[in-house]
């Protein structure tokens, strides 16, 4: 017999629509004042101003941090947090992608803790919870809007960190599909096959464990079947509606599971030459599927059958490698770059790239142990 833990710590609202529950859900928390969280991409696609609709229809008071950037650093995360003291918010509201949900633990946390976000990285380290946060994701990738990570970028030592802790995680989440049908092909393909890594590492995980197996393998179905109509289709509700199950699927079951190799690689690719999560992800899964997938054929295996694949008999191993040979064709039908050379990398970094990656927390949990040596060569085989 075996022990294993599962948690999920926020509440979730799914489905198109639920974004107008907000106003019941703000009075839930007990909150008056909020402050909305987000980016130029939001407020440009028209989805800030249909959250602030909403949000005056509850007559709320509301105000807004709409700067945002990619890779969201201390510094960032320091102004929205001086605008919330200053605003008196007693709640935030994230908007977006992964980096508005991260900026806004971080500034939540910040809310209720001393010191430098840099002294909580780490695991467990937040003392107390900060001020409420409600998440509303507007891509089918990060799972952010359930997760108790924040991935922080630290300008000055030109690093990311990663703060790990229960009580940095959102209170609730909205997933509403209907905000995510603006998505631009690119984005939703990047995103797209972010979630699947956090699926496909959180499966092979060393502490994988029964239920988030079967979230993981869920998500994986999902998302082979429909991210290339989301890319190809972007209204398609039904397409983007069965993503964001996915995606929240992979993020509660990699909030339990933890990651992997690929994303210990995509960590220094974003802070090293500024490339987008997610196209990163998507670069280097299936290369280090390939060096993964001998070390758990079996599961390997599982996931080939998730994705389709019609295996009649055939070699363990075989049938194993299949798998990485169908999330290759899954890179190409999204259109997405297959070289690290294609999304500005850079040759003569690379061995700077293997050495941080061994750094990461996420290698613990990889299936297969990999020097950096072995990192070096991956990192070689994706330029």
């Amino acid at each position: 017999m075996y022990q294993y833990t599962f948690a999920t710590p926020t509440r979730i609202e799914f489905g198109a629509g639920t974004a107008k529950k907000l106003p019941g859900l703000i009075a839930q928390l007990a909150c008056e004042k909020v402050m909305i969280v987000t980016d130029k991409g939001v407020v440009n696609a028209g989805i800030l101003e249909k959250i602030t609709q909403i949000i005056e229809g509850g007559n709320i008071q509301y105000s807004v941090f709409d700067k945002v950037e990619p890779d969201p650093s201390t510094r960032m995360i320091e102004e929205i947090y001086q605008k919330a003291k200053q605003e008196d918010a007693d709640i935030i509201i994230a908007i977006g992608g992964g980096s508005p949900m991260d900026a806004s633990k971080g500034a939540c946390l910040l809310m209720k803790n001393e010191g430098r976000l840099q002294d909580y990285a780490g695991v467990d380290k937040v003392k107390v919870k900060g001020i409420p946060l409600i998440a509303i994701p507007t891509t089918a990738g990060t799972g952010s809007e359930v997760t108790i990570f924040a991935v922080l970028s630290d300008l000055e030592a030109n690093t990311k960190f990663t703060i790990t802790s229960s009580r940095i995680a959102p209170d609730v989440a909205v997933l509403d599909p209907e905000l995510t049908l603006t998505l631009p092909p690119k984005i939703t393909a990047a995103t797209g096959l972010d979630a699947l890594t956090h699926a496909i590492e959180a499966y092979t995980s060393l502490i994988s464990e029964p239920i988030s197996d079967v979230l993981a393998l869920e998500a994986m179905r999902l998302i082979y079947r429909y991210l290339p109509k989301a890319v190809n289709n972007g209204t398609d509700l039904e397409a983007r509606t069965m993503m964001m199950q996915a995606e929240l699927m992979a993020g509660m079951a990699f909030n339990n599971a933890f990651l992997g190799l690929s994303h210990a690689i995509a960590s220094p690719l974003g802070a090293l030459f500024h490339i987008p999560h997610g196209v990163a992800n998507a670069v280097m899964l299936p290369y280090v599927m390939k060096f993964n997938y001998s070390a758990a054929p079996e599961k390997y295996v599982q996931m080939a059958l998730a994705f389709g694949i019609d295996l009649r008999g055939g070699d363990l191993y075989e049938n194993a490698y299949s798998a990485v040979n169908a999330v290759k064709m899954l890179v190409h039908l999204c259109g997405m770059p297959k070289k690290l050379r294609d999304i500005g990398a850079k040759e003569e970094l690379l061995d700077q790239v293997a050495k941080d990656a061994l750094l990461s927390v996420q290698l613990r949990f990889n299936c297969r142990k990999a020097t950096e040596a072995q990192i070096r060569e991956i990192v070689g085989d994706a330029y």
